[in-house]
């Protein structure tokens, strides 16, 4: 069985290139300059039309704790509800404690609400203090799926990867490791050749958007899914 690819995403505009790339799954988000937050109903809804096989990121606002009140909590668990309601293929989610352990009440309460929706956990994983027991944690709380850079920059440093390959031998019966972070075709055949099922990359190139810089509104550049990018990624997959 080959390796499947999971694109991620922040527009209609890279959801389609992702599609005509020929991506087994599409993550969709907004945001990917904050990391990917939560995306409007409109791109889903609009994504839909095109690939009903979507995953869904639950994350309310930017920042790298991770760590929710109950407010963001609330608006978080209503979004469930909705995209549940929509018919999503899975939830991407993740949360810390302020002292960076895997937050099991809150993430409890997600999986719930998702249910009987299947939950990724993201990689928040790759800043908690204690990844033996987070992993461990992960897996009794029901998430099916890891998304891991190795807890690296990028998932295709040595010694990422050989994390990622003693969390797919010691807990893959349990739970789908998912290596992502820095994967290009010019390093994805570390993976595959490892036996990971599924891999996480945008598939990214970047486009400059500014008018000029007299009163800059945000950031110059935005993040575009090239599909000859996930074309050839694809083909070293197979």
């Amino acid at each position: 069985m080959r390796t499947k690819l999971e694109v991620c995403i922040d527009s209609l505009e890279s959801a389609k290139n992702a599609i005509i790339g020929g991506a087994d799954e599409l993550e969709v988000c907004s945001s990917l300059l904050e990391g990917g937050l939560t995306p409007s109903p409109g791109l889903v809804k609009e994504i839909f039309k095109l690939k009903p096989v979507i995953n869904v990121m639950i994350r309310c606002r930017g920042g790298s704790d991770f760590c929710y009140n109950e407010d963001e909590m609330a608006t978080m668990l209503s979004d469930i509800e909705f995209y549940k309601n929509m018919g999503v293929n899975r939830f991407v989610f993740g949360a810390l404690t302020n002292t960076r352990q895997i937050d099991r009440i809150n993430c409890a309460r997600v999986l719930e609400r998702a249910h009987p929706i299947p939950v990724t956990f993201h990689r928040a994983f790759d800043i908690c203090t204690n990844p033996k027991d987070g992993i461990i944690n992960i897996i009794d709380l029901g998430f099916d799926r890891l998304l891991t850079s190795g807890l690296k920059t990028s998932a295709a440093d040595d010694n990422a990867l050989e994390f990622l390959k003693n969390l797919k031998k010691y807990h893959g019966n349990d739970i789908v490791i998912m290596p992502g972070a820095g994967i290009t075709p010019q390093n994805v055949h570390l993976f595959v050749s490892a036996g990971f099922q599924i891999i996480h990359s945008s598939c990214k190139k970047v486009k400059t958007i500014s008018h000029g810089d007299d009163l800059p509104m945000g950031p110059n550049e935005i993040y575009l899914t090239d599909k000859n990018i996930v074309e050839e990624m694809m083909a070293l997959l197979e």
